[in-house]
């Protein structure tokens, strides 16, 4: 078995077979928001894929899907050629939490960092909430400090340990 399905499947030995261990709908969801979403920048794809009174939980506040949409609006004019990595998927309940890593080429527009065509890495996780095979809420924790530091915006702590 490849370690991809390793990471979706559990060997029961009581059973002699393996068990699913995260809903087939919820991580095809979890590949849609990435792929199409982030991926195309397809703002279509959030209608299906989100409820009607969906929220983005940021530390800004709560964010609806207009608020998502006019994000990625912005997202693909400064970042190209995006691809992404689902690294986890743990499912509790009507929770899906997906830790992800994801490359993009930087072509400027984000706090006046000059443009450079730099290629950056994004990880993070994010929480899905469901309510009828739809995303109702979402919660994301990224590295986006670690993106500005690539791009030259943040010094380098000369204390720095990681």
């Amino acid at each position: 078995m490849t370690e991809d399905k390793q990471r979706i499947f559990r060997y029961s030995e009581k059973k002699g077979e393996w068990k699913l261990m995260i809903s087939e709908d919820k991580r095809q969801v979890a590949e849609r928001w990435f792929n199409e979403y982030f991926t195309k920048g397809n703002l279509d794809v959030l209608d299906e894929l989100v409820t009607s009174d969906f929220v983005y939980h940021s530390r800004n506040g709560e964010n609806t899907i207009e608020s998502m949409k006019k994000f990625m609006e912005w997202y693909r004019s400064v970042f190209h050629d995006d691809e992404w990595l689902l690294e986890d998927l743990i499912e509790q309940g009507d929770k899906l939490v997906v830790r992800y890593t994801g490359w993009m080429t930087y072509q400027g527009g984000w706090f006046d960092i000059p443009t450079a065509n730099q290629r950056v890495k994004e990880t993070g996780i994010m929480i899905y909430r469901f309510k009828a095979g739809r995303i109702k809420e979402l919660w994301c924790e990224n590295s986006d400090a670690a993106i500005l530091f690539d791009l030259g915006a943040l010094k380098k702590n000369t204390h720095e340990v990681f």
